[in-house]
């Protein structure tokens, strides 16, 4: 299989802030191994090394080998924690996968080219949907989905059924989500108007009293 990587995973007996802090000063990240209807493992990786499976070319959804002192696990990221205020990887989740086996994932949404729409049409482009899931060997998920968006008119959308999801991959996301979509000017400015709310009528006079 292609793009593996190799992760070097050391036990974790010690838990708490304490020994976390001390791993993260060694270049460690404390993470947990979980999944296939095995217990849950605590172990600590090298920062580096979770770096760079978030810089491969697939990223989260990248097959990984944990090797724990003479035990070998397939798995994939399932989770990274940061401190909000550095930016530092601060904890990560594994889970444990069957390389028989289909996973659910998210691919990423790649837009490609300048639509007509927009173009000649005088259209507004709006990029809603960024990922999909969807389901297929831990083997053969893709790296990306390119959307061309060219020949895309204004008033036009591509939604998740139109995308070209390659052999023996299964969509989970709903097929009619609108992965992007062209929408006419005059469109926004007509909703615009329709969509506002009407100024409320003045209250009537009281009557007179006689």
């Amino acid at each position: 299989m292609e793009n593996i990587i190799r992760v070097k995973a050391d036990p974790r007996s010690e838990m708490g802030k304490i020994f976390s802090k001390k791993l993260r000063r060694e270049g460690k990240v404390p993470a947990i191994i979980y999944g296939d209807n095995k217990p849950s493992i605590p172990i600590s990786v090298q920062t580096n090394d979770l770096k760079s499976i978030l810089r491969a070319e697939k990223g989260a959804n990248t097959v990984l080998k944990i090797q724990k002192d003479d035990i070998e696990m397939d798995a994939m990221l399932k989770e990274v924690q940061y401190n909000y205020l550095s930016d530092s990887i601060i904890h990560a989740d594994f889970i444990r996968v069957d390389l028989n086996k289909p996973v659910i994932v998210a691919v990423p949404i790649v837009i490609k080219g300048e639509s007509i729409g927009v173009k000649l049409e005088d259209g507004l482009f709006d990029f809603n949907t960024r990922e999909i899931q969807i389901k297929c060997m831990a083997s053969n998920i893709p790296n990306e989905f390119i959307v061309d968006i060219t020949n895309l008119h204004a008033g036009n959308s591509v939604k998740a059924e139109n995308l070209e999801l390659g052999e023996n991959v299964k969509l989970i996301s709903d097929p009619h989500r609108v992965i992007c979509s062209v929408v006419s000017k005059s469109a926004e400015v007509a909703v615009g108007t329709h969509g506002a709310e009407a100024a409320p009528a003045p209250a009537a006079a009281p009557a007179a009293k006689t």
